[in-house]
């Protein structure tokens, strides 16, 4: 799985990966603040503030600090 987090994807650095991804069919998944050049060969797309979504996400798959 390749997850991407807080990228517009707009620098192709970074969109090569999605692209390769995408090529071998291994799921993409993007959590980011509107859309991007990868939200078409993404699994799941999450347009949602990173630093929140990642609180909460940890706190659900460790609720005991």
């Amino acid at each position: 799985m390749v997850l991407v987090l807080g990228s517009s994807l707009t620098v192709m650095s970074g969109y090569r990966f999605v692209r390769h991804a995408a090529g071998r069919d291994i799921p993409i998944v993007i959590i980011n603040r509107g859309s991007t050049r990868g939200d078409t060969d993404a699994l799941l797309t999450f347009d949602a503030p990173l630093g929140a979504t990642l609180t909460a996400l940890l706190a659900r798959l460790d609720p005991e600090p």
